[in-house]
């Protein structure tokens, strides 16, 4: 029996192999892989295929797609629609554009189409990039601990590089990974303090909610691995 393989985004796949993502099986239907310059991770799309047939003298629902003379043109409105007009000659088609990678307001509709490499396609999912705002992607002034946020980061890093390539991993995050839930695990058992802020009560005094024990003679934070 064939070992099937988790997918890698380092990996190279040919018509007919077989991988393994996220415990589902797929087989490979399109070349491709990083040397191939066309890395497809399994079940992520951002554009979906149109069809394209070519045009007729006949009557057309509202959005359908023709090509005609080599270009391909959408059905933008019934009003007056004559099928005996060719998309050139008649008003009421419109000319597919190319898609532009610098173009970043594309719609999630059933009708944003866009031409690439001879081919229409429509938005299967958001394909705009997120623009960092303040206030909604990242914070002035983050008020989160900075301990905390650390220690969260690399197990976040860690995850994503896991689910993304597993068999890739570097040394550098398995550590930083393990570090952190070592952390995790004697901040959970008191043996050391996360260096929390503490709660106010109504006249701004810190409440005391739990006490730390510890046998620790020094401590300066230069020689604690676990403070920042």
């Amino acid at each position: 029996m064939t070992q099937v393989v988790n997918y890698s985004l380092f990996g190279t796949y040919y018509l007919g192999d077989k991988i393994s993502h996220n415990g589902v099986f797929y087989t490979c239907l399109l070349e491709n892989g990083y040397k191939f310059n066309d890395i497809r991770i399994p079940l992520v799309n951002g554009w979906k295929e149109i069809e394209t047939p070519s045009w007729q003298p006949v009557e057309y629902p509202l959005w359908s797609v023709v090509e005609y003379s080599g270009e391909f043109y959408t059905l933008t409105t019934l009003d007056s629609f004559d099928s005996n007009l060719d998309p050139i000659v008649s008003d009421n088609w419109g000319a597919v554009a190319d898609y532009d990678p610098a173009y970043n307001t594309y719609e999630l509709s059933d009708h944003e189409y866009v031409v690439y490499k001879g081919r229409v396609f429509g938005p299967e999912t958001d394909v705009n990039a997120d623009i960092p705002q303040a206030g909604q992607h990242f914070v002035l002034h983050d008020p989160r601990n900075p301990n905390l946020k650390r220690h969260m980061v690399r197990l976040a890093v860690y995850e994503l590089t896991k689910l993304i390539a597993p068999n890739n991993v570097s040394v550098v995050r398995i550590r930083d990974y393990e570090d952190s839930m070592k952390w995790l695990n004697d901040t959970v058992r008191l043996r050391l303090s996360p260096q929390i802020l503490r709660k106010l009560d109504e006249i701004k005094k810190p409440v005391t909610d739990w006490q730390l024990a510890t046998l620790q003679t020094d401590y300066n934070p230069h020689r604690n691995p676990w403070f920042i």
